[in-house]
């Protein structure tokens, strides 16, 4: 059994998560569907389809989760379906990379939506993506272990705020060192 605060904590990342990325896809449509043919991993006359469909799916899981997170209201298909997408995701930079690939702009960072997959500032897949991908399918794992029923008090809550910001903190921390090694390796080549 896990404690609820651990289930609540992992639960409101995920929902940041996956919140945060619909909301930059829906925001840059052409870049996302440009990043994601690039990956040619669904077949070109389906990938516009499949492009389509994935925004709305985060930002249903994103709901998900934070229903599960703020509210205890469970959803194992929010949690299995969230394990898919990760692995998919997984999957597509896995076998991309093994293609050497790597030039390829992951589809998850829009700080420049004009910006060209071999341009600085663009996050590039990785083997660092993959793991990162890995550690999010295990965190989402953890999540379908059954929950204690032990009720939380208020020291939770301040636990809860204080691990949900410092998981923020690390992610973006995380995301930033990727796309300054994707910077410091375009002025290397450049030089």
């Amino acid at each position: 059994m896990i404690d609820p605060l651990l289930l609540r904590i992992i639960s409101l990342g995920f929902a940041l998560l996956f919140l945060i990325a619909a909301t930059h896809k829906f925001s840059h449509r052409d870049h996302f569907l440009a990043s994601f043919e690039a990956y040619e991993i669904v077949p070109a006359n389906l990938s516009g389809l499949v492009a389509k469909i994935i925004p709305p799916l985060e930002l249903f899981l994103g709901a998900g989760w934070l229903a599960l997170g703020l509210f205890s209201i469970e959803f194992k298909l929010v949690t299995l379906i969230s394990i898919g997408l990760l692995a998919s995701y997984a999957l597509a930079i896995g076998v991309n990379l093994k293609r050497g690939r790597n030039y390829i702009d992951c589809g998850c960072s829009f700080s420049s939506s004009t910006a060209s997959n071999t341009e600085s500032g663009s996050q590039q897949i990785s083997s660092e993506l993959l793991y990162r991908n890995v550690v999010l399918i295990v965190m989402a794992i953890v999540c379908t272990i059954p929950v204690s029923d032990r009720s939380l008090q208020l020291i939770d809550v301040f636990g809860l705020l204080f691990s949900v910001i410092s998981l923020i903190l690390l992610y973006g921390t995380f995301n930033q060192l990727l796309t300054n090694k994707n910077t410091i390796n375009s002025w290397r080549r450049s030089h």
